[in-house]
């Protein structure tokens, strides 16, 4: 039994157009229609207590996407799992969830993602082409893209935020990019923004076919580890 629960979810073709606002606001309905017994923060306001590891951005698809759930009293997590999935729309599903007993939340722990991009150019290339591309870009000692920050657009070397990348060829003109980014509050790198500046370097015109988030990591001594393996202290 736990009082705080770290779960994992997935999101679909279905709701990949959905806002990070508005899927605050589908859990929070889930959560209140399944009347699950749920914390709330004080004041004239007062919201639940949910927090999401790294907000989605629209267009994207997911099977591994996290949040931290304070409850007001002790709920067995796969209790939770199974109310939740009754009030979830169809595309959204919690696969697990676990005792969350760590002092960071969540949101403060994620700091690299994996994707794969599904994209198609405007001109047929081979494997081999790719390739080099792939492995010309990673050469770079700086990839500067404008990229908007709290302080609004301004330049930004990219090339310390990308930790492997690979492609292969998938049709005549359609190839695939695997991307592992760093991700989280600081030094987050969209996978859109990475594929424009491939693109860019290379002359490449591309139109997005999917971007589907494989991946959530946190960072712990140097290694990668499972949301849910940073769940306790």
């Amino acid at each position: 039994m736990a009082k705080t629960l770290r779960f994992r979810f997935s999101r679909g073709e279905g709701l990949k157009y959905i806002a990070h606002l508005d899927m605050l606001r589908l859990f929070e309905r889930a959560i209140k229609r399944a009347q699950l017994p749920v914390a709330y923060t004080q004041g004239f306001n007062p919201r639940q207590k949910i927090v999401f590891g790294l907000p989605m951005s629209i267009g994207l698809t997911s099977d591994s996407e996290y949040a931290d759930i304070e409850l007001a009293e002790d709920m067995d997590p796969d209790a939770f799992v199974e109310t939740m999935n009754k009030y979830l729309p169809d595309g959204i599903r919690v696969d697990k969830a676990v005792e969350h007993t760590a002092k960071d939340n969540i949101m403060n722990q994620i700091t690299a993602a994996r994707y794969e991009i599904i994209f198609e150019t405007n001109r047929p290339m081979s494997h081999f082409e790719i390739d080099s591309h792939v492995h010309d870009f990673l050469g770079k000692e700086e990839i500067v893209v404008s990229k908007k920050t709290k302080k609004g657009m301004r330049p930004v070397n990219i090339r310390p935020l990308i930790y492997s990348l690979s492609a292969y060829k998938k049709d005549i003109s359609v190839f695939v990019l695997e991307a592992f980014l760093s991700a989280g509050k600081e030094n987050n790198l969209r996978a859109d923004l990475l594929l424009e500046a491939f693109c860019h370097e290379f002359g490449i015109e591309a139109r997005v076919i999917s971007i589907h988030r494989k991946a959530l990591y946190a960072s712990t001594y140097n290694e990668w580890k499972n949301p849910f393996e940073v769940s306790h202290d």
